[in-house]
């Protein structure tokens, strides 16, 4: 790169001559030579190539990720970012002669068009663990740049403008071939500015533990975002946050108490089998009941259930005490590539969410009015309003008195709406319940509820906190009444129900779907006692128990992957359907044939065996027609109206597994690019699939259609978790 050279010029000597010296000889005479001067880049020339960085990139971000490193001592995120779980609070960016595919092996982030190049020195440490003042918390991180005056009461400049990680160089101490070298290696950071002082674009680590519980946001630290939504900013520093974690604590674990618990108890033990006396959170942090020492790295020993068990200092690629959001977005503008790229991820299983985890207790009550509507009946009972406790999307309920367990259609301040259908969980809680999409109250309702009945609500409700990608599922199968009976669990769990023991002890699926084994923990005598065995492998049915003897209660600790889509309505700005997505997924209860999308829009499991005729590969020949909602056509058909797609009617073997449709198509939201899918759940009666070979990309989230059957099926529309990244044209 040709640098501008400043001209110092023959001026006279004194002070009347001063006053024709040019700004910078001013501030800097005596301090730096001409040739210095020749390699040091003036602020016309760096604002130039800052202004060329703001055209060439989309937004503030990535230029370059970074590799990775692979191996036992590490847990690998993707794209340059992995952890060291035997370094404390510790996360890593960038690899020589990692994995990954990056062009560089260290990461570079382009913030308002200033580049900076990392360095392997620069890695992030995040705030020390949780203790029992916050004992639920999530912390975040990023990168923050700031331009700093290089003076005489402030003379250190850094290599590569990275605080804290490159060398400091005095600039009013060092020779002038040092001063020389260091205008030369850092003219992307460094520059003579037009008042003749000498100015550097600082980048330094971030990381701030959550103010709360919840998902934290820079704004607790004072940060606003700017009108791009690219940057925080905050006195003049440019915060690029692109990333949070959830802390594993330093108490006990136990499932109630304190399910983010390290720890173990007293005389080496778990939750279930020590012997000291363990009632309350408190008791998760008394010392005098904690193994000491134990929860940590340097301990090696872990209270928690995941396999190989988890300490509260590490932090970890997934799950419980890992990263939830990876929001390292490209600062190139995403391509039509990119979204296909994407779509291959989420086919095969890898694409990353998150979701928030949730909690259930166990309310017993009993009915005191029963009431009619058009469809059925609704209940009131002596608990009263239960919407604080019982989230429709996830809760349930039990009617001890005849034996019949069910979904809550819809949950008022005052009725509450029973269905029989599992597709009710899906569809939105109204403030005002109506009838058909509204609620699904006319989705298969119970209507045998009688005043007097003892009815139990598995209350599951959300918590603040999120995880991301795989993360440990809790499962408790149970009667309502033994739960309540048992110390253990009575209060609660972080997880969900698992419905009814079965007679004989026979095998139970998991709420969510199998990723990995994980632990079983039983009892037989309401808690007094337990045991450990094993969940089961990923399998067709998506069985969890491998136990086959009858327990009282089942503990099912198992791997699941957090949900990847969410339901949207179709946005303003959307980008058309580019393509159909590859498969129609039935029963492939393999990863790589979609299942995890399916979860995330239909809220149920496929569970068929692996063969050929249990999935779909759809092809864009299979769509006959397809508009935007400008109109302008994908198809050449231009005798269908706005937001109708046809393809080829599903014709796919006989399965009793859950099954969907979906095709992909693409939005911008915000100037980010993300995938949204038009999807429809499928089912089999007997003779085919109900499939009238459409799809309706309407502006809805989600609601229910009849399908060919009669069958009440959801469709909706939703994208997934994480956008692509920025966009600057449209594709």
């Amino acid at each position: 790169m040709a640098f501008e050279t400043i001209s110092l010029g023959s001026q006279p000597a004194g002070t009347g001559g001063d006053t024709a010296r040019t700004a910078f000889e001013k501030v800097n005479r005596n301090f730096l030579a001409a040739d210095v001067l020749a390699a040091a880049m003036s602020q016309a020339q760096f604002d130039a190539n800052r202004n060329a960085n703001k055209e060439l990139y989309a937004a503030s971000g990535w230029v370059n990720f970074g590799n990775h490193e692979s191996g036992k001592q590490v847990n690998e995120c993707k794209s340059g970012l992995y952890t060291a779980i035997t370094t404390p609070n510790t996360l890593l960016i960038g690899k020589s002669g990692g994995v990954g595919g990056s062009k560089t092996d260290y990461a570079s982030v382009n913030i308002d068009g200033v580049v900076f190049n990392l360095t392997n020195q620069f890695v992030l440490t995040l705030p020390s663990h949780p203790t029992s003042v916050l004992p639920e918390r999530m912390d975040m991180y990023g990168v923050e740049s700031e331009k700093v005056e290089i003076s005489s009461a402030s003379p250190n400049a850094y290599q590569g403008g990275l605080r804290g990680v490159g060398a400091a160089v005095n600039l009013f101490s060092a020779t002038e071939q040092q001063k020389k070298d260091f205008f030369a290696q850092n003219s992307n950071t460094t520059y003579i500015g037009s008042d003749g002082k000498i100015y550097q674009w600082q980048l330094y680590r971030v990381s701030f533990a959550g103010a709360t519980g919840g998902v934290p946001s820079p704004t607790e630290q004072g940060y606003s975002l700017n009108s791009f939504g690219d940057l925080w900013l905050k006195a003049g520093k440019n915060l690029l946050y692109f990333g949070n974690t959830l802390r594993l604590n330093d108490g006990g674990y136990h499932p109630s108490f304190n399910p983010l618990g390290a720890a173990k108890f007293v005389g080496d033990t778990f939750w279930y089998n020590t012997a000291t006396s363990i009632t309350s959170k408190a008791d998760c942090f008394n010392p005098s009941k904690l193994h000491a020492g134990s929860g940590s790295i340097a301990s090696g020993k872990s209270g928690r259930p995941e396999i190989g068990g988890r300490y509260y200092d590490a932090i970890y690629a997934n799950g419980h005490g890992g990263i939830c959001r990876d929001m390292r977005y490209s600062a190139y503008s995403v391509t039509t590539e990119d979204f296909f790229k994407a779509e291959l991820a989420v086919e095969s299983g890898e694409y990353r969410g998150f979701q928030r985890l949730v909690y259930t207790k166990v309310y017993r009550a009993t009915i005191t009015l029963v009431g009619q509507y058009a469809g059925g009946r609704y209940i009131r009972t002596d608990l009263g309003d239960i919407r604080g406790v019982a989230d429709k999307r996830y809760s349930m309920f039990y009617n001890k008195t005849r034996g019949v367990l069910g979904y809550l259609a819809a949950v008022e301040e005052i009725n509450t709406y029973l269905s029989l259908s599992k597709t009710v969980q899906k569809l939105p809680n109204p403030n005002q319940v109506g009838v058909g999409e509204d609620g699904g109250i006319d989705i298969e309702p119970y209507t045998e509820s009688q005043v007097g009945d003892v009815i139990y609500f598995i209350g599951t409700a959300e918590l603040p906190s999120s995880v991301g990608d795989v993360f440990l599922q809790t499962d408790i199968i149970a009667d309502p009444e033994v739960i309540l009976a048992t110390p253990a669990i009575a209060n609660g769990w972080e997880g969900r129900w698992g419905g009814l023991p079965t007679a004989g002890g026979a095998v139970k699926k998991g709420s969510r779907k199998l990723v990995n084994a994980g632990i079983l923990t039983y009892s037989a005598d309401s808690g007094v006692a337990w045991d450990t065995a094993s969940t089961g492998l990923p399998n067709s049915g998506n069985i969890i128990t491998s136990t086959y003897s009858t327990y009282e209660i089942r503990m099912c600790q198992y791997y699941a992957r957090a949900l990847q889509a969410e339901n949207v309505t179709v946005p303003l700005d959307f980008l058309g359907v580019v393509s159909i997505h590859p498969t129609a997924v039935v029963s492939m209860f393999p990863s790589g044939y979609g299942v995890f999308l399916g979860e995330s829009l239909i809220n149920k499991v496929a569970t068929d065996s692996p063969t050929l005729d249990r999935v779909s590969a759809c092809t864009p020949a299979m769509l006959e027609y397809c508009t935007t909602d400008t109109g302008a056509l994908y198809g050449g058909h231009a005798d269908y109206s706005i937001g109708v797609n046809r393809h080829s009617v599903i014709s796919l073997s006989a399965s009793t597994s859950s099954a969907f449709k979906a095709i992909r198509y693409n939005v911008s939201v915000n100037q980010q690019g993300f995938i949204q899918y038009a999807y429809a759940e499928l089912k089999y009666n007997g003779t085919n699939w109900g499939d009238a070979g459409t799809f309706d990309i309407e502006t809805l989230a989600i609601a229910t259609r009849t399908d060919l059957n009669g069958n009440t099926v959801l469709v909706g529309n939703a994208k997934l978790k994480e956008p692509l990244g920025w966009i600057k044209n449209t594709l």
